[in-house]
């Protein structure tokens, strides 16, 4: 244990000292309304990515303030919804009735880990987009709309494959070769983290033999109902 979290330490400090280098109905329900409201989001921070502008003009550190963008919201659902459902909650959830006491007592650890993941994410896109000059997009506020773990655990699968369809149309704008690897790093752990969902609602845990990228008005769209006005 103590050497794998060097081996994550070693690839995060590798991240950052390289940017100085160079399934679910409400959610589509709330898709629409909520794409403006991640457009305003991301706009407050990083006018590019909120317009229509081209290619040319989006920047390494628009791009990675987009991922942020997805990462902030991805951290903050884990952690909020987390601190609301214990071991005993998701031993009760109806969509885990199929798995074993060893499948479903590794469940909610398993999140934990996502949780952090996330929260580590957070922090090196943080970092690096400061060390190339740029204004890391801040948290911004949510309703996930979730009333159990069934919900919790349905909504996890349309955030993890958002995000790897993400990175995969992002990836591609980038211009700082380090900074693709660092990207595609990320879109790797995310996957990992879709299959595992995929499994635990029953899905296929990989449907195809390649990922297709989703521009970013499709991200919007999938992801922008969860941004609320904040109080």
């Amino acid at each position: 244990m103590e050497s794998s979290s060097m081996d994550d330490d070693e690839i995060v400090s590798g991240i950052r000292q390289s940017s100085g280098s160079s399934r679910r109905s409400f959610l589509q329900r709330s898709a629409t309304l909520g794409a403006g409201a991640l457009a305003l989001a991301i706009g407050s921070s990083n006018t590019a990515l909120a317009s229509e502008d081209s290619d040319s003009e989006t920047s390494d550190v628009d791009v990675l303030n987009f991922a942020l963008t997805l990462e902030h919201l991805e951290y903050a659902f884990y952690r909020d919804s987390l601190k609301r459902f214990d071991c005993a909650d998701f031993r009760q959830a109806k969509s885990l009735n199929g798995f074993g006491n060893r499948v479903m007592e590794d469940v909610r650890p398993n999140f934990v880990d996502i949780r952090d993941h996330e929260k580590t994410h957070v922090d090196t896109l943080t970092d690096v987009i400061k060390d190339l000059g740029g204004e890391p997009v801040g948290e911004a506020c949510y309703d996930f709309q979730i009333e159990a773990v069934d919900d919790f655990i349905a909504v996890a699968a349309v955030l993890e494959n958002t995000g790897v369809s993400a990175y995969d149309g992002a990836i591609g704008k980038i211009e700082n070769t380090d900074l693709v690897t660092a990207g595609a790093t990320i879109a790797t752990v995310e996957a990992r983290h879709a299959s595992y969902l995929n499994v635990l609602n029953d899905d296929d845990p990989f449907p195809a033999a390649f990922d297709e990228p989703k521009a970013k008005e499709e991200v919007l769209e999938a992801a922008g109902g969860f941004i609320v006005e904040c109080e």
